[in-house]
């Protein structure tokens, strides 16, 4: 099969093989239009081809897939030996690596950057990836394999071994003195999650209201949210964050 040569070709052979592709400005990884839309959706070919009617970059939006970025691309063994190889392979102008795979249905897996602090970013779901005939100031995206693959071919990507190791701690155990509004105030926060992305800073703020409701003073509030900060929030928050939200209820002038 001959291969894509423009931006329009390359982007019609992507669409058929059911992936978007979308308009960067020339020499950047800057999104030339709004995206988010088509992250669920392929837009008319006639909006793609308006969009390419010029020199533009080209990049795919990441959905259903997990793209290792490996800046360092000796790091790019190490996902091939967890993961195994594939066809959706890129040369980076820095020199880095592209590898894409599949995402297991019904697997959670989210954008990010210095996976357990080495060299590799994820692009999945809401991710965008630079592809071939991009070019920035350093040089040329360049495929090493067979180019853009449609998502179903490609190997499943094993992600168990990108998540951190997190130690669980144990709990801090509340003194008795003054139980009964101790206890009282902790049995009603325990009930309140705080979810990263789902209004987790909302959450937070309330359980310090509701502390401060049952009569707490800001250090008693600060012992009962220390137990709650173990088991609640995903991930926890930083003692810096806590103390910046115990401040923000208790200096409050209407909270005085």
């Amino acid at each position: 099969m001959k291969a894509p040569r423009d931006n329009i070709e390359i982007a019609c052979d992507a669409r058929a093989k059911g992936i978007v592709a979308i308009p960067c400005h020339p020499g950047t990884k800057v999104p030339a239009v709004k995206w988010k839309e088509w992250q669920t959706q392929m837009p008319p070919i006639e909006l793609q081809r308006e969009w390419f009617d010029k020199p533009r970059n080209i990049a795919i939006i990441t959905t259903g897939m997990v793209v290792f970025d490996c800046d360092d691309p000796t790091k790019a063994e190490l996902v091939i030996e967890k993961c195994g190889d594939t066809e959706h392979k890129l040369k980076t102008p820095s020199g880095g690596i592209h590898l894409g795979y599949r995402r297991r249905q019904g697997e959670e897996v989210r954008n990010r950057v210095r996976v357990r602090g080495m060299a590799i970013d994820i692009r999945t779901d809401g991710g965008l990836e630079m592809i071939a005939s991009s070019t920035t100031e350093e040089g040329c995206y360049e495929w090493l394999g067979k180019g853009l693959q449609a998502v179903s071919e490609l190997p499943v990507a094993k992600v168990g071994w990108t998540r951190e190791q997190v130690r669980r701690k144990t709990p801090v155990i509340l003194p008795l003195h003054d139980g009964v509004r101790l206890r009282r105030a902790a049995a009603y926060v325990a009930k309140i999650l705080s979810i990263s992305g789902q209004r987790g800073h909302h959450a937070c703020y309330r359980a310090f209201c509701k502390c401060r409701a049952f009569g707490l003073t800001r250090d008693e509030a600060l012992l009962v949210m220390s137990t709650w900060n173990e088991i609640n929030p995903k991930p926890p928050w930083s003692i810096a964050e806590l103390l910046h939200k115990a401040d923000s209820v208790y200096s409050a002038p209407h909270m005085r």
